[in-house]
């Protein structure tokens, strides 16, 4: 079990299905949105995609088998990430993937850099990542 963003699950949808063979990703719900979104954006805008809407399916069976577990963020959470956002000068929506993994004690996967490495630091600043303020 692990924490991916939208950028692992892009892809693994796109580009390399073995990223999510025996795994169950665990995401934020706003997770469905923007992978949507990017399919939509390399289909429609870049037109660098073709069968975006069998993507889109795609990613809903994945959902629906439980390979892909959406979770709808608690208030905890949101502070969570609210103020990790606050401390790194980052968007909250790239933040929630950081405060999950931390909050599940789960590796977050990404192909974000700037994500990657402040999970890094969190990670290493505390034993216990409940450093961040509620």
């Amino acid at each position: 079990m692990i924490v991916g963003d939208t950028s692992y699950i892009i892809q693994a949808i796109l580009r390399d299905a073995s990223l999510l063979e025996d795994e169950t990703v665990i995401a934020p719900d706003l997770t469905l949105y923007e992978t949507v979104n990017t399919l939509w954006k390399h289909g429609t805008m870049l037109q660098d995609l073709e069968g975006s809407s069998a993507r889109i399916d795609l990613l809903l069976e994945m959902v629906s088998a439980g390979i892909i577990q959406l979770v709808r963020p608690d208030e905890a959470l949101v502070k969570d990430t609210y103020a990790l956002s606050v401390r790194y000068g980052t968007p909250v929506h790239d933040m929630v993937y950081v405060a999950l993994a931390l909050e599940l004690g789960l590796e977050l996967k990404t192909f974000d850099d700037k994500q990657a490495s402040i999970m890094s630091k969190e990670r290493r600043g505390s034993s216990s990542w409940r450093h961040v303020q509620r």
